[in-house]
């Protein structure tokens, strides 16, 4: 595996949860005197104080280096590794997940032959967090990978999932870090560089006044603004716009604010104005299939409001919006036909119980929808008949490959496969952590082999 970093001591992170105890302990105090000092019924403080335990004992495996509880979701098989391949060629996936201990990235030959590793650690490649504030990472196993994409040489871009981003060459050297609270995806930008969503934290005051009614109502003491980053090929930020200032701009005030609050203050309301979970740039090689649009037109996805958006990045204007049939989409992206594919996740985190419980047969499934941004029809690819089972509540995302065949990645069965042009499983890899859990897969891609320069994929030993 690329990367030299030694895993922190049994000790280190004794004392770091050691430490994170008493902070638990102080808060919990803090928390009794300020509800005990705003009237709150002795039930209410038990409630709060029980909550605070109950996530020091959840987090207790990550601080002492034993189980990384975060990556972990309920296996319902015994399968591991590729466990169906019927796909020709010698294409390589990039999987983004977590591997032998750390989050990570993992080239792979069809057959589950590794290529190529890279390993991720929060704390040595973002040694000074302090640009995230109160939300940097309590450990290396507090934060996972979401978004990454590799290049023709073999080097690699990923983004810590609200924690910053890494560029690594093909043995695992750091080309250039980004602190910033980037998220989501990576995608190529045409002439060079990197669409990557990012995000700011606006303080209630002044600042947010440019947002009423977005935050007018509710007790968050701050707001979460996502951003589109263009980012230059040397890891600098060029462009950063404010997602929400460009719907408010363009008249879409009613979409924003439709969101079911009461607007008595006080009132309960999402931390977040929007939440963005892709930035894709239309191709020259598809532009004359969307005559609408233009090539280097945005697609974006606004997960909160099953929004996905077309804007043109030199007006920030505009051209084209679309409400469902999706519910909590992501990974939208334009195809050659003139169409939008996008992963439908087709469900909300209300609807479930635990998810080692939870029954496909009775609940809505993930799907794979095409939509055509003219006419405004869709229809479901995969996902729509028995045998099409699947179910992320969360990310998910799909690659479009040659012949109609569709990578797609179910995040929380910790799996990525394959389908071909009828629906039919043609590859399938699982993230295996042990007899009973998988671990989360955030991404899959596939690349032809003549994509690489690369002859040699060795590394120097560590």
């Amino acid at each position: 595996m690329s990367g030299t970093d030694e895993k922190p001591s049994a000790l280190a992170s004794v004392s770091r949860w050691l430490a994170t105890g008493a902070l638990i302990a102080l808060l919990a105090f803090v928390g009794g005197v300020l509800a005990a000092a705003n009237g709150m019924l002795p039930a209410k403080i038990v409630q709060l104080v029980a909550s605070i335990v109950s996530r020091a004992v959840v987090e207790l495996p990550n601080h002492l280096g034993s189980t990384p509880v975060h990556f972990l979701q309920p296996s319902n098989g015994s399968e591991t590794g590729v466990t169906i391949n019927k796909v020709a060629g010698n294409d390589l996936v990039l999987l983004t997940g977590f591997f032998d201990g750390d989050a990570g990235l993992r080239l792979i030959r069809r057959d589950g032959t590794l290529v190529a590793a890279w390993r991720f650690r929060h704390s040595a490649h973002f040694p000074d967090s302090s640009f995230l504030g109160s939300d940097a990472p309590a450990s290396d196993w507090n934060t996972d990978l979401h978004g990454a994409l590799i290049e023709p040489d073999g080097a690699v871009i990923a983004n810590y999932e609200y924690g910053g981003t890494v560029k690594l060459d093909r043995c695992g050297k750091v080309l250039w870090t980004l602190a910033h609270r980037t998220h989501h995806s990576v995608e190529a930008a045409a002439g060079g560089g990197y669409w990557i969503p990012g995000r700011r934290v606006l303080a209630r005051g002044d600042e947010t006044r440019a947002f009423v009614p977005l935050t007018e109502a509710g007790t968050f003491p701050n707001f979460y603004d996502d951003l589109i980053l263009k980012v230059g090929d040397n890891g600098k930020i060029e462009t950063e716009v404010s997602v929400a200032r460009v719907l408010l701009d363009n008249g879409l005030k009613a979409i924003l604010t439709a969101n079911g609050i009461r607007f008595d203050r006080g009132a309960s309301v999402n931390s977040e104005l929007v939440h963005l979970n892709k930035i894709a740039e239309l191709p020259a090689s598809m532009a004359a299939a969307f005559p609408q649009f233009a090539a280097g037109d945005l697609l974006i996805s606004l997960r909160e409001h099953n929004l996905v958006v077309v804007i043109d990045p030199n007006t920030w204007r505009v051209k084209w919006y679309q409400i469902g049939p999706w519910l909590r989409q992501h990974d939208p992206a334009f195809r050659p036909d003139g169409t939008i594919r996008v992963f439908n996740n087709n469900t909300f985190r209300t609807d479930l119980g635990p998810l080692d419980r939870v029954r496909p047969d009775v609940l809505p499934v993930s799907n794979i929808i095409d939509a055509d941004p003219v006419s405004r029809q869709s229809r479901v690819v995969y996902g729509g008949r028995p045998g099409q089972e699947m179910l992320s509540v969360i990310r998910g995302s799909h690659d479009d490959l040659p012949e109609g065949h569709i990578l797609i990645t179910e995040f929380e069965k910790g799996r990525a496969f394959e389908v071909d042009g009828d629906g039919h499983v043609v590859w399938e890899y699982i993230s295996r952590y042990d007899d009973a859990f998988v671990t989360e897969i955030t991404g899959a891609l596939a690349y032809p082999k003549d994509y690489f320069s690369v002859a040699d994929w060795s590394c120097p030993a560590n």
